[in-house]
């Protein structure tokens, strides 16, 4: 289209460099320029851990019993995000004397650092003191610009000509500089420096201008602060390696950079302090932003050529009849009236594309899409969206024009690199997604449609249908995808693989476990039947056998269908819907241990005491499998052993209290009966829960524990929800038939049930036969570890004696039967709480128990069950599917397909994609569980809709907003909510509660909103794990804010 930017790449004319003179007028540079043959099992004996002692350690693992014990699923409802809080461990540390940029909100603050705490944790309180005396108090993420120990240099001691230095001091202020040993003069010396950097960046603007241009044309996608500041002032020097910009040059670069962020966008708010990082916005970007501030500047203006800014005021007519008609039905929906006949042109994308980065960009920094949106786009649909629209008025303007639904989850888009994974399909997070997907889905269908190894009855394999040129035919289709995945992922050394296997590569060493039950216990609802239990008497003890299904008997490791899988790294579950790793039917079809009858079995004896003393690994066939669901199998198995069951309530967690209540749980066994077992499965997997506990009570004793978390699961219907259109050519309002109902589920803890703990610690059984037949051949693998809490906060800025102190008293009131920590107990300890690791090499697991070689003296460690693989998800988790092709190449005596430098690369990228993948699902979780509970509030003030607890909640309309600050707001009686005092920020009085009625969702009460009042004289720590009653103020999804009110 003439005169709007296209999408394809614009060439960019190098600009020549040339000297700009600038005066040094503050800072002093610090550097100068320098002038001058394998079995196909194996079968050990195992050392028990009271051969070598049990660890000293003392934090658990998979329901995923790992996140309860670790503290993952606890952080989870923390009033930091997850991943700003692993990211704040990372940044530098700030300590007194330092000069700092704090940013809240639009405001910006620049001071000297007077006081950090003593050890820096979620809500931790620092004293920056500003140039007018004055000092205010903030966090570590506050911070976005770090000068370390500017106040005790030299110029920032200087003589001041004037009293000014102590003439505006506050006594609290002078105290605090006292305190740090800091003299006041610094004080004074803060808004010159400021003055300085200010005009080194005007002196400096014609080489500042060269930047982009220059970074651009080399190819560079980010740059630091470091690196432009010496481009800037340092243009002739020959090495840049060993100079240091000053800090006047540096936060003179550091605003420039900011002020450009057409040009460069900043990275995250609370990672700027260690990243210095700005990336550069390409061409195509940098000219459609300038496109649009000209078609807002000049919208109006009559020239020659017509009136410009019109493909502006086209855009705003069109949506502005779209917002009329959508707002002319009270129900929000406006199918009772015709929509307006409206298509999207290529200039309206543009324009679209900026409300979506207004409406999800974090507002730390200037942002160019905010303000052409705020200043040029929402203003001129006065008065739709008032005077003054802020980035929410985006997000609703987009649902009004059928460019996002109502119920939109934005938390897909949102720009964070943390929960953005890119290889997802159908949201336009990358260019290749979508084919890959669809060249996944051809293969899937070629081997869906040969169907799977089949053995007879003595376990000989029969013919099979697979024949290398059918998959060599379709995969030639599209090689150049296959190449470019190939270039994104680590695909084993030596030639690739076209054809899926055409025979079982281990059919002569599969053991034929022929008429064994094997117990596969899941949800109703699950379809990927991925592991199945079996115990077996033998003349040498009861053997426990972990089967897992085995689509590696199917997939080369080089086969285009491996690379793709790797390129996603897992499946990703959603309650609107899920991204499986590899095609759902194969998995439901094919490799599903109930069709498949193929599996890698990982065996264990375990002793009376719960050692692991002998083990087995080995491909197998199972043949009789018993489907049967956890509720069932909770029915017929002891309730002893569970957290709460059998103690007296009033000590217990109020979810606790409610699930004993509800259920009568006691001591012992519900029945003798359930669904899908006959007595000798009743009989025998009440003897594998036995040795389960034993397995478990050994891991106890070396420290393992698990927190007592409440939990929640959402589910949308109809499932799956359709995909919203990227680019929409019209409107997109979906029929009724796909407007999801939305039911919250609590109580969904899975250290509260006998079957989830049983099954658990089988999987936490298969994990470490795993690592010890990996480690006794010498197998490379992922490991799963997490370093010792005390040898944690020894590295990092902590207390010591404290912590020990602390660790002591929390362990104190660990249950000695089920090794269950108290909620509030266990959140004492989270600020300190190591994250769980990845590697190659084995290490322990310090809240599961499991000793690592630190732990074992060395002439034992051969003997020893060390070290952690997960093993158990290989059709979710591709680590998984990597772990059995090296063991089953070992077996066969075939070399190994992925290297350990391969598995190392792997592992690093698939521990990336975990994290991306928690935090998409955690932030998802709690979009749908705020979502649930607006609409719930709306039924509730409007008597139109059941609210009891648990109740499927229909479609309402987002125009009815739940917020008590807002005049169009829905009133009326709420809901009252039970809430548990988790948080009290001594900063700004606000308290944060766990709504325990509805699984300990999370709510803010606000200073101003009667936490004050709960609070009173004290300093809110007594208020910790007391229970109030509450009603919610505002509930806001897109948003993702939740706030409530005493009731």
């Amino acid at each position: 289209m003439h005169g709007v930017p296209s999408l394809s790449r614009i060439a960019l004319a190098r600009i020549p460099l040339r000297r700009v003179p600038c005066q040094r007028i503050f800072g002093c540079r610090h550097k100068r320029l320098s002038q001058s043959g394998a079995p196909s099992h194996v079968s050990y004996r195992i050392a028990s851990q009271r051969e070598f002692g049990s660890s000293a350690s003392v934090l658990t693992a998979e329901l995923d019993l790992e996140s309860l014990s670790s503290g993952e699923a606890a952080a989870a409802s923390l009033p930091v995000d997850n991943e700003e809080l692993a990211e704040l461990r990372e940044v530098p540390d700030l300590t007194p004397g330092d000069y700092v940029e704090v940013r809240r909100g639009t405001r910006v603050y620049n001071g000297v650092l007077a006081k950090v705490p003593t050890y820096d944790t979620f809500g931790a309180e620092h004293h920056t003191i500003l140039y007018n005396g004055h000092f205010i108090i903030h966090k570590a993420a506050d911070v976005t610009f770090q000068i370390p120990g500017w106040a005790f240099g030299k110029l920032a001691n200087s003589p001041i000509p004037s009293g000014f230095a102590t003439a505006g001091l506050s006594l609290e202020s002078a105290t605090l500089l006292e305190a740090a040993k800091i003299s006041p003069t610094a004080i004074a010396h803060i808004d010159p420096f400021k003055e300085a950097a200010d005009r080194y960046k005007f002196e400096a603007g014609a080489r500042f201008d060269q930047a982009y241009t220059t970074f651009l044309g080399n190819g560079t996608a980010s740059v630091t602060i470091d690196q432009v500041a010496k481009f800037v002032f340092y243009p002739e020097a020959q090495s840049l390696d060993t100079l240091e910009p000053t800090p006047a040059e540096l936060y003179a670069t550091f605003n420039y950079l900011l002020s450009q962020n057409g040009r460069f966008k900043p990275t995250k708010g609370h990672r700027m302090r260690k990243d210095r990082e700005f990336f550069l916005r390409s061409a195509e970007e940098e000219s459609r932003i300038r496109w649009m501030w000209n078609e807002i500047r000049s919208t109006g203006v009559e020239t020659k050529a017509g009136t410009k800014g019109s493909l502006l005021n086209a855009f705003v007519t069109k949506t502005r009849k779209l917002v009329e008609w959508y707002r002319s039905d009270r129900s929000g929906t406006g199918f009772d009236k015709e929509m307006p006949a409206v298509e999207f042109t290529e200039a309206d994308q543009i324009f679209l594309n900026a409300l979506k980065t207004a409406a999800l960009e974090g507002d730390v920094f200037p942002s160019p899409y905010r303000s052409i949106v705020l200043s040029g786009v929402l203003k001129k649909m006065y008065p739709l969206y008032g005077n003054r629209p802020r980035s929410d008025d985006a997000a609703r303007m987009l649902r009004e024009i059928g460019v996002w639904t109502q119920w939109e989850n934005t938390n897909m888009h949102r720009p964070s690199l943390k929960g953005r994974l890119v290889a997802l399909e159908g949201h336009g997070m990358s260019t290749w997604a979508d084919d890959v997907v669809r060249q996944q889905d051809l293969l899937g269908q070629q081997l869906r449609s040969v169907g799977h190894h089949k053995f007879d009855d003595t376990g000989k394999l029969q013919n099979s249908q697979v024949t290398k040129e059918n998959s060599e035919k379709e995969n030639a289709a599209d090689r150049h995808m296959v190449d470019l995945v190939r270039s994104m992922v680590v695909a084993p050394a030596g030639a690739a693989e076209n054809a899926f296997y055409a025979t079982d590569p281990c059919a002569e060493i599969r053991h034929d476990f022929g008429n064994l039950p094997v117990y596969v216990i899941d949800d109703p609802t699950a379809h990927e039947l991925d592991d199945g239990m079996s115990i077996e008497k033998t003349p040498e003890g009861t053997w426990v056998h972990i089967h897992i299904a085995d689509p590696t008997a199917y997939v080369p490791p080089s086969h285009p269908m491996s690379l793709f899988a790797q390129l996603r790294g897992n499946s990703v579950y959603l309650p609107e819907r899920h991204y499986p790793m590899m095609p759902d039917y194969l998995s439901d079809e094919l490799f599903n241990l109930g069709i498949s009858k193929l599996a890698l079995t990982f065996s264990a004896r375990i002793t009376e005491d719960g050692d692991i003393i002998d083990y087995r690994a080995r491909p197998s066939i199972v043949r009789n499998m018993k489907i049967i669901h956890y509720d069932d199998v909770d029915t017929i198995l002891d309730w002893t052993s569970v957290y709460g069951v059998g103690r007296d309530l009033a000590e217990l967690s109020p979810w606790v209290q409610e699930l004993v209540r509800a259920r009568g749980l006691k001591p012992g066994t519900i029945g003798d009966v359930a669904a899908g077992v006959d007595a000798k499965g009743v009989e025998e997997l009440r003897e594998l829960q036995g040795i389960m506990k034993r397995a478990y009570s050994a891991r106890m004793r070396n420290g393992a524990f698990m927190t007592d978390q409440p939990g929640y699961r959402m589910a949308i219907e109809p499932y799956p929800q359709p995909v919203t259109p990227v680019a929409p050519k019209a409107p997109y309002f979906p029929g009724q038939d796909f407007w999801p109902a939305v039911s919250l589920k609590s109580n969904q803890s899975g250290h509260l049930s006998p079957s989830h703990l049983m099954v658990s610690e089988c999987m936490i059984t298969a994990g470490r036969v795993a690592s010890k037949f990996s480690l006794d051949s010498n197998i490379p693998v992922t490991f799963r570890g997490q370093p010792k809490i005390l040898d944690h906060i020894q590295r990092g800025n902590y207390p010591v004696s404290d912590v020990k102190k602390l660790l002591f008293e929390v362990m104190f009131e660990k249950d000695s039967l089920t090794g269950v920590i108290p909620f509030m107990e266990a959140r004492r300890l989270l600020p300190y709480m190591p994250s769980s690791t990845m590697g190659v090499t084995p290490t322990g697991h310090y809240s599961m128990g499991i000793p690592g070689p630190e732990d074992v003296p060395e002439h034992l460690q051969t003997s020893s069950m060390i070290g952690y693989v997960k093993v158990t998800s290989p059709l979710r988790r591709y680590k998984d599917m990597v772990a059995h092709w090296n063991m089953k190449a070992f077996m066969l005596g075939q070399k190994i397909p992925f290297s350990k430098d391969d598995v190392a690369q792997i592992t690093q990228r698939m521990s990336d994609i975990e994290k991306q993948t928690k935090v998409l699902s955690q932030r998802t979780d709690k979009f749908w569980a705020h979502e649930w509970i607006r609409r719930r509030e709306v039924a509730a003030r409007t008597g139109r809709y059941n609210v009891s607890q648990g109740a499927v909640m229909p479609p309402i309309p987002v125009t009815e907003v739940i917020d008590d600050a807002r005049t169009d707001a829905v009133n009326g009686q709420g809901v009252k909510y039970r809430a548990l005092v988790t948080d009290v920020d001594q900063r700004t009085g606000d308290i944060w509660v766990s709504l325990v009625d509805i699984g300990g969702v999370g709510a803010k009460i606000r200073a101003d909103r009667g936490a004050t009042e709960l609070i009173g004289s004290s300093d809110g720590k007594t208020l910790l794990g007391t229970l109030v009653d509450v009603s919610v103020e505002k509930a806001d999804p897109w948003r993702s804010v939740l706030l409530v009110r005493p009731a």
